[in-house]
């Protein structure tokens, strides 16, 4: 029961902390960017133009095609970034690696056993997939890249799917929390729609600024209500882990 109280509560908490911290020292030291095609330029990050993986990047600008746009090196940021994003897939592959255990360990119903087990293949790859995105930055290699940010998205959505299911049979936890997580995962039905039928940003792409700006608004809406999601669910694994 430790490891499950570790890997379900403790670790999570730690994983999104540090993960914030990082995110808002990389923004606070990123040299900035320039867009040319929409006329955009800023010394400093942008929360409303620049993506989360801009702050993963070796340089600044990798995707500007004029010689003039200087390429600023981005390394502080990118490592802070990086390194916290690959933590985060650690966690989601330890995360579900006990989600199924903990329904075992508290003999719960056969249909949260059954359901819970599920989510462990899922959840193993959803963490692979979120750790890709750190160890591929979208100027190295972006069709890699994208593969592994969209890919991660995809399967977090199945995966969240059956974490309500198994939380809703669940004859420990209260439903509230299967209700909770299966509204996020209409959040993020909404979000899918919008990075595989939405204006496409990228390399060689053609976009306006609003188009840009709702990709980037909705990365970082849908990463946010992820980690409070993910939060509520600690703290419902936590208040069931007392009494064991």
């Amino acid at each position: 029961m430790k490891k499950i109280h570790f890997a379900l509560v403790k670790l999570p908490v730690i994983s999104i902390t540090l993960f914030f911290c990082c995110c808002l020292v990389a923004a606070l030291i990123h040299p900035g960017s320039e867009k040319e095609i929409i006329d955009f330029k800023m010394d400093r990050y942008s929360f409303t133009h620049n993506f989360l993986s801009e702050l993963g990047s070796f340089k600044t600008n990798t995707d500007e095609t004029n010689p003039l746009i200087i390429q600023e090196d981005n390394t502080p940021s990118m490592l802070l970034f990086n390194g916290s994003l690959i933590f985060i897939g650690a966690t989601l592959v330890l995360f579900y690696i006990q989600f199924k255990e903990v329904f075992i360990q508290i003999n719960d119903t056969d249909k949260a056993q059954k359901y819970g087990a599920l989510t462990k293949p899922l959840g193993i790859l959803a963490g692979i997939l979120y750790a890709g995105v750190g160890f591929v930055p979208h100027d190295l290699h972006f069709g890699g890249h994208v593969f592994f940010a969209n890919g991660a998205f995809l399967v977090l959505f199945f995966l969240c799917v059956f974490h309500s299911i198994s939380i809703y049979h669940s004859k420990f936890l209260s439903n509230r929390y299967a209700f909770g997580y299966l509204l996020f995962c209409v959040v993020l039905f909404v979000y899918l729609r919008i990075i595989f039928f939405g204006p496409q940003i990228g390399p060689g792409k053609i976009f306006t600024e609003n188009e840009l700006m709702l990709q980037v608004i909705a990365q970082k809406s849908i990463v946010l209500t992820f980690m409070i999601s993910i939060l509520a669910q600690v703290y419902g694994f936590k208040q069931l882990l007392r009494n064991y």
